[in-house]
């Protein structure tokens, strides 16, 4: 073959592969797939991710779609959680069926790991003082605050008895979420406070979920934020507490 031709021949070729490789995929309705990748918006019944080429995929949920947390080293633990968990920033796998132009979601997992962090990243975005009042697109409804005793993380009696309130009130709140955050005062060393408000926030968490009756999926897990932002210098009793608060999206709070 002349070389000249044979190589027009091979830029032909190339160019119909790319073409191709440029046209939309559709696939037959029911067949399976699997996406992987961010999420990067979320529109009512409708997620968007962005894989690994930065390919964005918009996939759909259902009333019949399974939410799941993986845990452990292994991540093969899992438990069952809701379409509430999902937010932007969160790494995600999708099991999907096709449907006409669209795919459906049959069930989504993520790493609790990597929820925690996306959490983080949701209440990080404005300074510690207004965490809170910033968190994504939510707004508070109601605000509880647990005090405790000088270098202790167990819950009082006071506030055990609010926090069963709260629980009341979210119960009967719509798509809600409770956001917890464990503070100290500015006594001792600054790596025993952080700890020890790590340690004020779980226990105000565990106790929301395992006595409260509070999903998992609708309570963040507990921040440490080491001393509060109101300590000043020295002992201060009103800054050793954990902030509960119970906050909706504005979106679903502005249509009823």
């Amino acid at each position: 073959m002349d070389t000249k031709k044979g190589h027009k021949h091979l830029v032909r070729v190339a160019a119909f592969v790319a073409i191709l490789a440029a046209l939309p995929v559709f696939a037959a309705d029911g067949d399976k797939s699997t996406f992987e990748g961010l999420i990067t918006a979320m529109n009512g019944d409708s997620v968007t991710i962005k894989d690994a080429n930065n390919v964005e995929h918009m996939i759909n949920l259902t009333p019949s779609t399974e939410y799941k947390m993986r845990k452990g080293l292994a991540a093969v633990r899992y438990e069952h959680t809701e379409k509430s968990a999902l937010m932007p920033g969160l790494p995600i796998i999708a099991d999907v069926v096709a449907e006409g132009d669209h795919f459906n979601a049959t069930a989504i997992s993520f790493k609790s790991e990597q929820h925690r962090t996306a959490q983080q990243v949701q209440a990080g975005v404005a300074p510690t003082n207004a965490r809170m009042d910033n968190f994504g697109t939510y707004e508070a409804l109601a605000t509880t605050e647990v005090h405790f005793a000088s270098g202790s993380a167990a819950i009082s009696e006071q506030g055990r008895s609010d926090l069963m309130a709260l629980a009341a009130k979210s119960k009967e709140t719509k798509d809600y979420r409770v956001v917890v955050q464990g503070f100290t005062d500015s006594t001792g060393d600054p790596a025993a406070n952080q700890r020890l408000s790590t340690r004020r926030a779980a226990a105000v968490t565990n106790f929301l979920q395992q006595q409260a009756g509070l999903s998992p999926g609708r309570v963040q897990a507990g921040d440490g934020m080491g001393v509060a932002a109101d300590a000043g210098t020295g002992s201060n009793a009103s800054a050793r507490k954990v902030v509960v608060k119970l906050v909706v999206d504005k979106g679903v709070q502005g249509n009823k």
